[in-house]
């Protein structure tokens, strides 16, 4: 049986706001979100809902390395440039959705077209 991969390597399309070293372009981890995750920012009565603040609170907990930050916390997510803010949202949900391939399609009657997600393998 394969073994799951625990951490996903992205790099942040701007890396503003973050420090790394010279020349290099901003490179981190994230974790898959936890159902305990969830829990704990359902029970801090600080969390607002509806807002970016719940994102940065959940990012904060599952990215595991971004530049040369050796502590990840909302402070650090709530410096990001929004774009790149942006990117580690869509990033988290593609993860956690176990989103495998991006296809463009388009409706045979109407011409409409829009992007498909396959997420589970042998999905069609």
């Amino acid at each position: 049986m394969a073994k799951l991969r625990t951490e996903y390597r992205f790099t942040l399309p701007r890396g503003t706001g973050i420090k790394v070293e010279a020349g290099r372009k901003v490179s981190g981890t994230m974790r898959l979100i936890k159902v305990k995750d969830l829990v704990d920012i359902e029970r801090d009565s600080q969390v607002q809902r509806g807002t970016g603040a719940y994102y940065v609170v959940l990012l904060s907990r599952c990215i595991t390395e971004l530049g040369l930050s050796t502590s990840i916390n909302r402070s650090v997510i709530e410096k990001l440039d929004p774009i790149d803010f942006a990117f580690l949202v869509d990033f988290m949900n593609e993860i956690n959705h176990q989103v495998i391939k991006r296809l463009p399609l388009q409706c045979s009657e109407c011409g409409h077209e829009y992007e498909g997600i396959i997420s589970q393998l042998g999905e069609a």
